[in-house]
């Protein structure tokens, strides 16, 4: 074997190795930014968890009958009817 041929073997070996590191460098630095997303998104995912529980006792609070009693007199004037004020109609539901 001359010793071209060895020359040229060393750089061919030399150029593949460089190009498998690079290979590795970009696969670490992608897999890097993949994982710093992934942990941005869980993070974003949870402090929406936490604001939908929030919302779901919020709604809780609205939909209960005392709070309901009170917005529709404070906002429009309604009140309970009072013992004389409610009449039953024969018939009942059909």
């Amino acid at each position: 074997m001359s010793a071209r041929a060895r020359v040229g073997r060393v750089v061919v070996v030399l150029t593949l190795y460089a190009a498998a590191l690079t290979v590795v460098a970009w696969r670490q630095s992608t897999t890097r930014e993949t994982m710093e997303e992934i942990g941005r998104l869980s993070r974003a995912l949870a402090v929406a968890a936490d604001e939908r529980e929030e919302l779901a006792r919020d709604l809780v609070g609205l939909e209960q009958r005392s709070w309901v009693v009170a917005e529709a007199a404070r906002r429009l004037g309604l009140r309970p009817p009072r013992e004389e004020e409610v009449v039953f109609t024969p018939g009942g539901s059909q």
